[in-house]
């Protein structure tokens, strides 16, 4: 019954909102303003086929570009939080 009854007030102090080992922290955004969505290259009647392809080449090199950068920045801010 006694440990029962401690195991209770553990899980009780570890959930509260209070709790000594719960440290607020503010994460900049700057991870998140970096994975900003690529727009879809334009695509009008008329346009050749290698212009096309090479606008959707250089919208995906963007996009990947953006996805690195964004994993960078998370791998350091995470780096940085841990110290």
């Amino acid at each position: 019954m006694l440990v029962l009854s401690m195991a209770a007030t553990l899980i009780g102090c570890a959930a509260s909102q209070n709790s000594p080992t719960r440290a607020a922290v503010q994460i900049p955004r700057d991870c998140e303003d970096l994975a900003q969505p690529v727009g879809y290259p334009s695509a009008e009647v008329g346009t050749s086929a290698k212009v096309a392809l090479a606008r959707h080449r250089a919208s995906l090199g963007q996009a990947n570009g953006r996805l690195v950068a964004t994993r960078d920045c998370q791998k350091q801010q995470r780096e940085r939080f841990a110290r």
